[in-house]
């Protein structure tokens, strides 16, 4: 069904520039917003994302000085035909100089800032992002209907070879389709399913930028993955996230299999880019821990949090994620399944385990596990649960070594060792005491505790 499209006014994007800068180019340099910042000013109900720029007619070092007057830029990329340029008080911006787009080319790209905006156009992915606006005459180009297609809810390829050129478009389509309400003709459908396989020859950061753009700027994701397993991209590029479809959750805690579980509590989890990884992987180790209990008529799962903290390691790390955001993930997927802890000094020895840090993703990552489940299961003990903790750390307990009245110098001095793992074996020992009476953080009882370790070591 068609729908009505919103006007796109060329104020909207101007209002993202710094004041004067179409001012400081040439007047021959052509300055258009391109690509999805305009696709995504057409449709209701979505907020458009940074502006993304195209600049002509100006060479690349030249423009990098002008664009450096105005906050930080640097080219990016293999071709460096994109500068990552972030004004000084304003969003970032894409900006893309003119390119010939050839997989026979060096770096499959070579720049050519005389390169015509039409021909540019023409080389991008898919017509509803083949459309710019002219920010010096406010003229809209469209010359393969995008904007006719966005009325129609349709995703259609620009050109024959579009998708198999960079197979990352099989993904983008997914993310389009999702964002704006699109479904693909059958042409492009076709297109997108044949080359899905060849997803296993892209870089694996492309990979890990896609996951990253689908859970940080769809509201609800989950659209978008079902599309990647119904296309065939899921098994090439999550091939462990698809292991969980169909795989039933027998014994009335969970409405949903595997797959659709993981899927709507990414849904229910807060835009945040390792609550929702977590979300997403956190029971990814079900399908490999499945038993079925005939007698009790239930499927058990013992163990899937270690399977899967294991397993997120190394889909993060295969997808280039940063370390921190890997070990943060990971932790969160093996620590899910926590149990309520019945006295303070339980709560505290959580509290060490999981990481302050993690305290309030891995309850969140909780709230939307429970939602997800579809059998209408109340969060309230959790939250009470999290209010206690809260009150724990209001005192400001010692739970990390730091915390500790004394450190590995007085340690090394009261001991009389050197630098080595003892000194750590000895602060973990103090911690250990600390944890469970926290009235003995001082440096006198601390010391005594030493000559009581230093007995026991022998």
């Amino acid at each position: 069904m068609n729908r009505n499209i919103k006007a796109v006014r060329t104020e909207d994007f101007l209002d993202k520039l710094p004041c004067g800068f179409l001012g400081n180019l040439p007047e021959s340099a052509g300055a258009y917003a391109v690509g999805g910042s305009v696709r995504d000013a057409f449709v209701p109900d979505v907020i458009p994302r940074e502006l993304d720029l195209l600049i002509s007619h100006i060479p690349p070092r030249e423009l990098l000085k002008i664009l450096s007057k105005f906050g930080k830029a640097r080219l990016v990329g293999k071709s460096f035909s994109v500068i990552k340029w972030n004004p000084t008080g304003l969003e970032g911006i894409d900006v893309t100089i003119p390119a010939i787009r050839d997989l026979a080319l060096d770096n499959g790209c070579q720049i050519d800032p005389e390169f015509p905006i039409e021909e540019d156009l023409s080389q991008r992915d898919f017509t509803v992002d083949a459309m710019a606006v002219d920010l010096r005459t406010g003229e809209f180009i469209d010359p393969f209907d995008g904007k006719t297609d966005i009325q129609n809810r349709v995703l259609k390829v620009v050109k024959e070879n579009t998708i198999v050129a960079d197979a990352v478009r099989c993904i983008r389509g997914a993310y389009i389709c999702i964002r704006c309400d699109l479904e693909p003709d059958e042409k492009t459908l076709s297109k997108i399913m044949s080359a899905a396989p060849l997803l296993r020859d892209i870089a694996p950061e492309r990979i890990g930028e896609e996951l990253k753009k689908a859970l940080l700027h769809l509201p609800k994701p989950s659209g978008a993955f079902r599309l990647w397993q119904k296309w065939g991209i899921l098994d090439v590029v999550l091939p462990e996230l698809a292991e969980g479809v169909g795989v039933i959750q027998e014994g009335g805690w969970h409405a949903y299999d595997v797959f659709e579980h993981a899927l709507n509590a990414v849904d229910s989890a807060p835009m945040d880019l390792e609550i929702r990884l977590a979300a997403l992987f956190h029971d990814i180790g079900k399908p490999r821990r499945k038993k079925f209990d005939f007698d009790r008529d239930k499927a058990t799962f013992y163990g899937h949090q270690n399977i899967g903290e294991r397993m997120s390691r190394a889909i993060l790390d295969r997808l280039k994620f940063p370390k921190d955001t890997i070990d943060r993930v990971s932790r969160m997927v093996r620590f899910h399944m926590f149990t309520h802890c019945e006295t303070d000094k339980g709560i505290r020895r959580f509290i060490r385990n999981v990481g302050e840090d993690l305290i309030e993703p891995l309850f969140e990552l909780r709230y939307a596990d429970i939602e997800a489940q579809g059998t209408g299961r109340c969060d309230d003990m959790d939250r009470e649960y999290f209010d206690c903790i809260q009150r724990i750390l209001s005192d400001k307990p010692a739970i990390n070594i730091a915390d500790l009245a004394i450190n590995g110098e007085d340690v090394m001095q009261y001991l009389g060792i050197g630098e080595g793992p003892d000194v750590g074996k000895a602060l973990e020992y103090l911690l250990d005491m600390v944890i469970d009476e926290p009235e003995l953080n001082e440096r006198d009882k601390l010391f005594d505790l030493l000559s009581t370790y230093l007995w026991e070591m022998g």
